[in-house]
């Protein structure tokens, strides 16, 4: 065991920076895991707002988290330090956790979310990008390493929120926007005395417009499939509680219990595709998780038994360990002269993936049944397939 683990690791060996960035990312994790499953409770119930001004409320964070991120990737990419990005961003959510720890005026939280909260999305992006850079100076193959720190973001996601809702129901959101605020903190000392600085590689004469990744379409194209990918992925989160409870009159716990299994099986899954990817190419392992996806969802819509939707969880860790785990790495290896942007558009592409998923399973939900968002989540997931069978090949 011990001898897999270090495989993972580059050079096969623990350092201070490689520990220091999976770190990081179970930090950000957590962090992420304390906040975003208990929000919408904190805005219903401590802050008075009513369903539509929690939806817009959800809606600026991360669009806003769009535009900052993307916007920050630019910079990373003309120059301006990784680290120091990374610093700025966990400062900024110290302060912006800080506000809503004191705060519970609705258009205060609204504006501290679209300008503080969400710049902390940034920082793991950068975290990603930093490692690659660091990764190819050394001649080091980044794609065990890498999944092993997406590893960490899905380990914070399995303890975080169990600790979050007990944190909150028992001692207040006070005491659980301090503890997030402080997370930032440890983060930033984290950063500024174990993460390397980075010299910006020199730009050749020809790096320009048409450099740009807005120009290039095997960029845009994945992209696209990740949006499809990860509309689906929202669209079954987003409705599985309820289908569980109303449609199929099982316990609502059902919903969790699957979701808890699902993240159980996508780290394994996770750290061994970086391995398998060398072997058979990141394009065609991401679109046979696609192919396990679409697969899973067609289970849901013809299953009715408890231990089926159990067992179903293996096609959909497979799905999000693989694209989880390698999809950084295959718009890394896209446009590696891009590194910062790139792997923001990779993040970004999710974020966007999300909203629309929620607006079109509550739309299909409200005008036909949650048993329907499942038929538009299989037609999504066989579209983000096709789209990823035409991204150029990046294995040699």
């Amino acid at each position: 065991m011990k001898t897999f683990l270090y495989s993972l690791f580059p050079g096969n060996q623990p350092d201070k920076t490689a520990v220091s960035l999976l770190f990081t990312c179970f930090f950000v994790g957590i962090a992420g895991a304390f906040t975003i499953p208990t929000m919408s409770l904190f805005i219903s119930e401590e802050v008075g707002a009513r369903p539509f001004l929690i939806g817009m409320f959800f809606m600026v964070m991360t669009i806003s988290g769009v535009v900052i991120s993307q916007v920050i990737g630019w910079w990373s990419d003309q120059g301006v330090d990784r680290k120091r990005l990374i610093l700025i961003c966990n400062i900024m959510g110290a302060i912006g956790f800080i506000i809503f720890a004191f705060n519970r005026n609705y258009w205060v939280l609204l504006a501290a979310s679209a300008i503080f909260v969400s710049t902390t999305s940034a920082a793991t992006p950068q975290v990603f990008a930093l490692a690659r850079e660091i990764l190819d100076r050394h001649a080091r193959p980044s794609e065990t390493f890498s999944a092993l720190l997406r590893a960490q973001i899905s380990l914070g996601w399995v303890i975080g929120p169990p600790i979050a809702f007990f944190i909150a129901t028992g001692l207040g959101f006070t005491y659980l926007f301090l503890l997030a605020a402080f997370m930032f903190v440890v983060l930033y000392f984290v950063t500024f005395f174990t993460l390397p600085k980075i010299e910006p590689t020199p730009k050749t004469p020809h790096q320009g417009v048409d450099d740009s990744i807005w120009r290039d379409k095997n960029i845009l194209l994945l992209a696209i499939s990740f949006v499809f990918m990860y509309c689906a992925n929202n669209m079954y989160l987003i409705s599985m509680p309820l289908y569980i409870a109303n449609d199929m009159d099982l316990d609502s716990s059902v919903a969790g219990l699957m979701m808890g299994t699902a993240a159980f099986i996508e780290i394994p899954i996770m750290l061994l595709s970086g391995r398998y990817a060398l072997r058979f190419g990141k394009k065609k392992m991401m679109a046979v998780s696609i192919i396990a996806g679409t697969l899973f969802y067609v289970g849901i819509i013809l299953n009715s038994s408890l231990v089926g939707f159990i067992g179903l969880q293996v096609l959909n860790g497979i799905f999000v360990g693989v694209t989880s785990a390698l999809g950084i790495s295959l718009f890394q290896d896209l446009k590696p002269k891009k590194m910062g942007q790139v792997t923001t558009l990779y993040s970004n592409a999710i974020k966007t993936g999300g909203v629309l998923g929620g607006a079109i399973a509550g739309t299909i939900a409200d005008y036909y049944s949650f048993h329907m968002v499942f038929f538009a989540c299989t037609i999504m997931s066989l579209i983000s397939f096709i789209t990823i069978l035409k991204v150029r090949d990046t294995h040699a």
